[in-house]
């Protein structure tokens, strides 16, 4: 139920997020090597880490979860090694998600085949709409596999130390192939918080109440973050 009271815009990041704290990958720790060690040249961190790593990581795998609105290029600008394997676990997930979906859809028309004159053209299409690039015409979460833009920019907001009257500008330059970076992030901190808001609402029940207490320190330091560039 606590999925209800979340925007239409973020019914599909939103119950992604949740699923993934269920199965216990949604955290601020460092990930661990599988079958041999990270490349040194990455300076990928180790546990035990300080709380503004932890924060910042957190954050980022987060907002990662929204999409982004890009041009018709390709992605020019840095990539970052800790969303790339988060985003590794995410496509698992959202394409386990589409299975289920169409597996319980296909179970009801199955049941009573005039359900499927129901069901307008398009009804899962994953095109994104031309006025809206981040939304779909789908009635249904398409569960498509995502790209990591979005934690990238905001990793760049919480790193940022620079003049604040510069950070629009040198956002725009150091990201060129995103439409509108600053609007989109915005839009990344609304997620933030109402992906919070459910954190709080079920932590009790799913024993999130550590995540709960990350997110809460990491959204300290996120509003220091913005009272210093406003």
């Amino acid at each position: 139920n606590v999925l209800k009271d979340s925007p239409r815009h973020l019914q599909e990041p939103c119950p992604v997020a949740v699923e993934m704290m269920k199965f216990g990958v949604l955290h601020g720790e460092p990930f661990d090597a599988a079958d041999r060690q990270f490349p040194q040249q990455v300076k990928y961190p180790r546990s035990p880490v300080n709380v503004w790593t932890k924060s910042v990581l957190l954050l980022s795998r987060v907002m990662s979860l929204v999409p982004m609105r890009l041009k018709n290029d390709m992605w020019n600008a840095e990539v970052d090694f800790d969303l790339a394997a988060f985003h590794s676990l995410v496509r698992v997930l959202k394409r386990a998600l589409r299975q289920l979906t169409e597996a319980s859809l296909s179970s009801i028309f199955l049941k009573d085949l005039s359900c499927v004159k129901l069901l307008p053209p398009g009804f899962m299409c994953a095109s994104p709409k031309k006025k809206e690039p981040t939304q779909t015409a789908s009635l249904l979460p398409t569960f498509m596999l995502p790209r990591a833009c979005m934690g990238i920019v905001a990793l760049f907001f919480l790193r940022y130390n620079g003049e604040p009257a510069n950070f629009c500008r040198e956002l725009v330059s150091h990201f060129p192939c995103c439409i509108q970076p600053r609007e989109d992030l915005q839009a990344a901190f609304f997620f933030w918080e109402d992906l919070r808001r459910c954190v709080d609402e079920i932590a009790e029940p799913l024993g999130a109440e550590e995540l709960a207490e990350d997110m809460k320190v990491a959204s300290t330091l996120l509003q220091q973050q913005q009272q210093k560039l406003r």
